[in-house]
């Protein structure tokens, strides 16, 4: 027994370094990921690009790449020796909708129709193609135009939560941004609630196009999609440098902006907070009470769930792999849930994440005599494994919109009118009769944490 107990200490202190490396990697470096060139130019010599003189006046033979030939040049001076005497035709690189859809009729359409929806003037608006996007132009004179631009289609590589997040920015002649809107994503209907009523999406308006780096705040609980719609404007403002922004507005040097979202200091109470409800799950110097278990579990739910509305999912343990940032707050986070599963045996199962504590308050206020599952717990625990495989997988491959297999966020963000709203109170009221049904059967949050739990444990038949 001594020997299996060192063996399990020696194990998680090996899993513990692991976590912590595999934290710190991704803290310094970013995720792996990064958005792919679509076009490289590089200046390079070689024997075939570095020109050659030849002499004037006389007959002889010139070999060139292809051919031998003669060649008399009757010229004043040197020059080079052409290959071919007959005039090459015109080329040039064919642009489709597949190639460049930026420029795709579809698009156009979408693009206008937004126009007229934000721009002030939006009766004297006319639809524009640059080199690989279009823009609308508004206005009937240089003073009061105006310039709309939008990112779908256009800007690649920059995801959120879920996948891209597509945007439409108003410019005015001056460079100061107008007003900039949410045109699209595959984001969290509730993540993007909290961050147009926390007034995202005004702090943009005001801000040049010549001042440079600037910051606004990011909004907590949807950090990732805050950030991914700054570095979406960003890389926006980049596509349209120099044309069309320096044909129509005054703009200075927009090579040099950027936005960027950043969380205020008010994420360190955050982490805090969520710091002590583990801290108080993994301890064991003082007793677990009732009453400690309820104000613990009332803390998770009003606190984490609808406060906050962040939860750590298992979509945060492969962000880095797919190209997606994390904030500190959700770095923290996940960090904690690592080591609660290696020494707490999946302590935010237990006793941190508000969904299962919103499941645990009801079952204890409940009169209702809770039911045995019709499915062994064995076959529980393989059907979620296999679900949990499934979504992981699909995210790697590229199926972004399977993140959002989670009912967190819905039950928390209270989307009234979301399918999956009625969804998550449905598991949670069916907790009454079937106790946490979807943490044994269908979260795959829990199934990862509890992977890592059991990959650290060491059972007391093994030798």
């Amino acid at each position: 027994m001594w020997k299996i107990f060192i063996a399990q200490e020696w194990r998680k202190l090996l899993a513990s370094l692991a976590v912590c490396a595999f934290f710190l990697f991704f803290w310094l470096k970013g995720p792996l990921q990064v958005a792919p060139e679509v076009l490289r130019h590089e200046h390079s010599k070689s024997r075939f690009t570095i020109p050659k003189l030849v002499k004037h006046g006389e007959t002889e033979a010139i070999r060139t790449f292809r051919a031998i030939r003669t060649e008399t040049d009757d010229c004043f001076g040197c020059g080079l020796i052409p290959d071919k005497k007959a005039e090459r035709p015109a080329f040039g690189l064919l642009a489709t909708d597949a190639s460049n859809p930026g420029l795709s009729k579809a698009l156009a359409a979408k693009i206008l129709a937004h126009s007229r929806q934000f721009v002030a003037d939006s009766l004297h608006l006319e639809l524009l193609p640059s080199f690989d996007l279009y823009y609308a132009l508004s206005g009937q004179g240089i003073g009061n135009r105006e310039l709309y631009l939008e990112s779908a289609e256009v800007v690649q590589g920059i995801r959120g939560y879920a996948g891209p997040v597509d945007v439409g920015v108003v410019l005015a002649e001056d460079g100061r941004i107008v007003s900039l809107h949410h045109i699209g994503s595959e984001e969290t209907a509730s993540y993007l609630r909290r961050i147009s009523q926390a007034g995202f999406y005004r702090q943009f308006a005001g801000l040049r196009l010549s001042d440079g780096a600037q910051e606004v705040d990011a909004v907590s609980g949807a950090t990732l999609t805050s950030e991914a719609i700054a570095g979406t404007l960003t890389a926006l403002s980049r596509k349209a440098t120099p044309y069309p922004l320096s044909n129509y507005l005054e703009t200075g040097n927009t090579v040099f902006f950027s936005v960027d979202a950043v969380l205020s200091r008010v994420w360190i109470a955050h982490a805090a907070v969520i710091f002590l409800l583990f801290f108080y799950g993994l301890q064991r110097r003082w007793k677990k009470s009732k009453r400690g278990m309820l104000v613990l579990q009332l803390v998770s739910v009003v606190y984490i769930g609808f406060f906050l509305n962040n939860s750590f999912t298992y979509v945060s343990f492969i962000h880095p792999f797919i190209g997606t940032s994390v904030s500190a707050l959700v770095g923290l986070y996940a960090f904690f849930c690592l080591l609660g599963a290696v020494w707490g045996k999946n302590t935010y199962c237990k006793y941190v994440c508000p969904f299962g504590n919103a499941q645990r308050l009801l079952l204890r206020f409940s009169p209702v005599k809770p039911k045995r599952f019709f499915i062994p717990d064995k076959c529980l625990y393989r059907i979620r494994s296999g679900l949990s495989v499934v979504l992981i997988a699909g995210v790697l491959l590229g199926l972004r919109s399977w993140s959002n297999f989670e009912l967190f966020p819905d039950l928390f963000g209270l989307e009234w009118l979301s399918f999956w709203f009625f969804a998550a109170v449905a598991c949670v009221a069916l907790t009454v009769y079937f106790p946490m049904i979807w943490c044994r059967l269908l979260c795959p949050t829990g199934s990862v944490l509890d992977w890592l739990s059991d990959a650290v444990k060491i059972r007391k038949n093994s030798r």
